[in-house]
Protein backbone atom coordinates (compact mmCIF):
# COMPACT_ATOMS: atom_id res chain seq x y z
CA UNK A 1 0.00 0.00 0.00
CA UNK A 2 1.27 3.46 -0.79
CA UNK A 3 1.77 5.73 2.18
CA UNK A 4 -1.30 7.96 2.55
CA UNK A 5 -1.11 11.70 2.94
CA UNK A 6 -1.59 12.85 6.57
CA UNK A 7 -4.88 14.50 5.55
CA UNK A 8 -6.14 11.10 4.38
CA UNK A 9 -5.14 9.48 7.67
CA UNK A 10 -6.98 12.17 9.65
CA UNK A 11 -10.06 11.92 7.41
CA UNK A 12 -10.22 8.14 7.65
CA UNK A 13 -9.65 8.28 11.40
CA UNK A 14 -12.59 10.67 11.75
CA UNK A 15 -14.77 8.39 9.62
CA UNK A 16 -13.88 5.34 11.69
CA UNK A 17 -14.71 7.16 14.93
CA UNK A 18 -17.96 8.60 13.62
CA UNK A 19 -19.09 5.60 11.56
CA UNK A 20 -17.69 2.38 13.09
CA UNK A 21 -20.14 0.37 10.99
CA UNK A 22 -17.89 1.07 7.99
CA UNK A 23 -15.08 -0.84 9.70
CA UNK A 24 -17.49 -3.69 10.44
CA UNK A 25 -18.49 -3.79 6.76
CA UNK A 26 -14.86 -3.91 5.58
CA UNK A 27 -14.14 -6.67 8.12
CA UNK A 28 -17.16 -8.70 6.96
CA UNK A 29 -16.18 -8.25 3.30
CA UNK A 30 -12.61 -9.32 4.08
CA UNK A 31 -13.86 -12.37 5.99
CA UNK A 32 -16.16 -13.34 3.14
CA UNK A 33 -13.33 -13.10 0.60
CA UNK A 34 -11.02 -15.14 2.83
CA UNK A 35 -13.68 -17.83 3.23
CA UNK A 36 -14.15 -17.99 -0.55
CA UNK A 37 -10.41 -18.21 -1.27
CA UNK A 38 -10.13 -22.02 -0.95
CA UNK A 39 -12.98 -22.35 -3.46
CA UNK A 40 -11.32 -20.14 -6.09
CA UNK A 41 -10.59 -22.27 -9.12
CA UNK A 42 -10.40 -20.04 -12.18
CA UNK A 43 -8.22 -17.17 -10.98
CA UNK A 44 -6.64 -17.83 -7.60
CA UNK A 45 -4.21 -14.95 -7.98
CA UNK A 46 -7.04 -12.45 -8.37
CA UNK A 47 -8.74 -13.79 -5.24
CA UNK A 48 -5.49 -13.67 -3.27
CA UNK A 49 -4.88 -10.10 -4.41
CA UNK A 50 -8.36 -9.05 -3.36
CA UNK A 51 -7.80 -10.62 0.07
CA UNK A 52 -4.45 -8.84 0.41
CA UNK A 53 -5.92 -5.44 -0.48
CA UNK A 54 -8.88 -5.88 1.86
CA UNK A 55 -6.57 -6.98 4.69
CA UNK A 56 -4.37 -3.92 4.25
CA UNK A 57 -7.39 -1.62 3.99
CA UNK A 58 -8.96 -3.14 7.11
CA UNK A 59 -5.74 -2.82 9.10
CA UNK A 60 -5.27 0.80 7.98
CA UNK A 61 -8.89 1.72 8.74
CA UNK A 62 -8.70 0.04 12.15
CA UNK A 63 -5.50 1.86 13.11
CA UNK A 64 -6.39 5.21 11.54
CA UNK A 65 -7.90 6.86 14.65
CA UNK A 66 -4.68 6.23 16.61
CA UNK A 67 -2.49 7.28 13.69
CA UNK A 68 -4.53 10.47 13.23
CA UNK A 69 -4.18 11.31 16.94
CA UNK A 70 -0.39 10.99 16.65
CA UNK A 71 -0.34 13.38 13.68
CA UNK A 72 -2.14 16.17 15.54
Amino acid sequence: MIKPDPKVVVALGACMRQYPELLDWIREWRTHELEQLPLAVNNVTLSQGRCQVLSELYKFAKESPELAAKLK
